[in-house]
């Protein structure tokens, strides 16, 4: 049993190790301008396209359509029509040729029989091979128009429910089958294995043009069924990008994408480029996305951003729509609410037709912070780059902007000499999220000094004390093991004991000596750690005393002001607290 159950596994992975690939190649981009360009900007054609194909490096699967299996028949045939017409050729020219040979009247025209009945089983071969092109064109052409007309419709999931369901979902893509036709998916890979080499064709094949029958040529022997093509157009530091995706044999154009950014910075471009012409390799079905934003009251004020473009959940005519059909690929999402924090994901909506959305948005926090030194200097609190909030005597605390977010800020100091370095007078901190909220009150420990200099300080003490302990270690052995041996000795007899007397100390000290030193080198190792340990943020802490001053403050104070008309009288004590009340003016803070 265990062994026809590894033979299954062998099979499987065979199966999977021989599918076939759909080899993707690219070309260096053209500019649409003649005149001389910059070296960068020539440079630009050939690092683009390269940084385009870098994306679709991990391993992609493609679903084959219907007019590119017939493109790939017809050009089959083709290319045995041509060898047919070769071998038909040569078998002509061999019958011409008999008539020059000094064979007898009956052996020519024996001869020449033979030629005629190897002539005419080519000629049928040949109008064979035509009346399968016919077939293939006429079985495939309802197929293609069933393609077509599948990328501009969803599929229902409802039609699905009732279909049975195999309980396992198989591994491989190309088990797989549709109920219509057979689904054929290849393995995407880059020509040659690697982004960086770019197809090359010849000057003439170029000239011809991308359709022709030479460049065709070239590029079905370099075995690329997918080239990546695109024309630059410059104008200062921007350019415009059109790249198109062709499809071999043919030529067709499958997608095209136009694409505008900076020279000086192609990733961002490539990046984009490349997310757009992702859905167009793959050749999926479109997908529905279906958004369940949450709190539900803000849904029809959430706008959608994917890929760049702009979705509003709430349709012009005022109705509510939570879905949103796209290709498939590789999208970047933002979600934004007013009021809310934006967010953001990328994901590959692949190998379905319907994704769910969930996007649980958090309101945004603003609010103030008071925080201060836990030993007091003057100096500066920087956060987000730009906010300033500088502490002095007079003003021991600053206010820091917070968002309910995790803050990174900055606590300098004004430099002592124009020779300390640019880290000697800066200092680190960080405010977790649950201490980022308004009215806070926070104490830091930020000592603004040079963190790198003091590692380096710790080190060689470290060192230096590591290396007075190795020096001791010999001296300890030796003396150590001379006592040893006079001891023993001594006690045979035959020893010396002022000898021993002498060894015992400076074994004594040297022991001494050595635990000292270990001592020393641990007590440096520490202090190093530590060292090494303050470059991180210091992390605030809640001011108790300062909350608890605060909360105080915040509290209604309740003043009583006697009135003078009763202070004249001499009235008996009210008998409750209700009748001083009634009887004064009550003032609130």
């Amino acid at each position: 049993m265990k062994k026809r159950l590894w033979i299954l596994i062998f099979l499987i992975f065979s199966l999977s190790a021989f599918a076939d690939n759909w080899t993707l190649g690219v070309m260096e981009f053209s500019f649409k301008q003649k005149q001389k360009l910059g070296e960068s900007s020539a440079k630009a054609a050939q690092v683009l396209p390269q940084l385009i194909v870098e994306q679709f490096s991990s391993e992609n699967i493609r679903t084959i359509p219907q007019k590119e299996r017939l493109d790939r028949k017809l050009k089959e045939l083709q290319t045995q029509r041509i060898s047919l017409f070769l071998q038909l050729s040569k078998e002509y020219k061999s019958r011409d040729s008999l008539v020059l040979s000094t064979y007898s009247p009956k052996k020519l025209e024996k001869e020449i029989k033979k030629q005629m009945e190897k002539i005419r089983d080519i000629e049928i071969k040949i109008n064979e091979n035509l009346d399968e092109v016919k077939k293939e064109i006429d079985k495939a052409a309802p197929k293609i128009s069933h393609d077509e007309n599948a990328h501009s419709d969803l599929k229902n999931k409802d039609d699905k429910k009732n279909l049975p369901v195999f309980p396992i979902k198989l591994p491989f893509s190309f088990f797989q089958h549709d109920e219509k036709d057979e689904v054929i998916t290849e393995n995407v890979v880059l020509y040659r294995s690697d982004s960086t080499a770019l197809f090359a064709p010849s000057e003439k094949s170029l000239e011809a043009g991308f359709t022709s029958w030479d460049f065709e040529q070239e590029v079905t022997s370099a075995k690329i069924n997918g080239l990546i093509t695109g024309e630059i157009t410059c104008y200062g530091d921007y350019c415009s990008v059109t790249t198109h995706l062709r499809i071999y044999p043919g030529g067709e154009i499958f997608g095209s994408v136009q694409e505008v950014g900076l020279l000086t910075d192609l990733m961002p471009l490539a990046d984009s480029i490349a997310r757009n012409l992702d859905s167009k390799i793959a050749n999926a079905l479109p997908v529905m996305l279906d958004f369940d934003i949450n709190p539900k009251e803000i849904a029809k004020d959430t706008k959608i951003m994917i890929d760049g473009i702009v979705f509003s959940l709430t349709k012009t005519d005022g109705s509510f729509d939570n879905k949103i059909i796209k290709d498939a690929g590789i999208h970047h999402i933002n979600i934004e609410a007013p009021g809310y924090e934006n967010l953001a994901f990328t994901y590959s909506f692949t190998d379905d037709n319907m994704f769910f959305v969930h996007a649980n948005l958090v309101p945004k926090v603003h609010g103030q912070a008071h925080i201060k030194l836990k030993k007091y200097r003057d100096g500066v609190f920087h956060t987000y780059g730009l906010n300033q909030a500088p502490v002095s005597q007079e003003e021991p605390s600053a206010k820091l902007d917070v968002n309910g977010k995790s803050v990174l800020g900055v606590f300098s100091v004004p430099k002592k000499s124009q020779e300390d370095s640019d880290s000697s007078n800066i200092a680190f901190f960080r405010i977790p999220e649950n201490q980022a909220f308004d009215g806070a009150y926070l104490l830091v420990n930020a000592k603004p000094f040079d963190r790198q200099a003091n590692i380096d300080k710790r080190r060689r003490w470290m060192y230096t004390a590591y290396t007075a302990l190795i020096c001791s270690l010999p001296f300890t052995f030796y003396y150590k093991g001379e006592f040893t041996a006079e001891n023993f000795a001594n006690s045979q007899g035959r020893g010396d004991y002022d000898r021993l007397r002498d060894l015992q100390n400076r074994s004594n000290i040297c022991a001494g000596i050595s635990a000292a030193c270990g001592a020393w080198t641990v007590i440096e190792l520490v202090r190093y750690l530590w060292a090494a340990d303050r470059v991180l943020p210091a992390k605030t802490k809640i001011d108790k005393k300062s909350m608890k001053e605060a909360a105080q403050l915040s509290k209604p104070q309740i003043e009583v002001i006697e009135d003078e008309a009763a202070e004249s009288q001499e009235s008996p004590e009210p008998e409750s607290k209700e009748s001083v009340i009634q009887n004064n003016e009550i003032m609130v803070n």
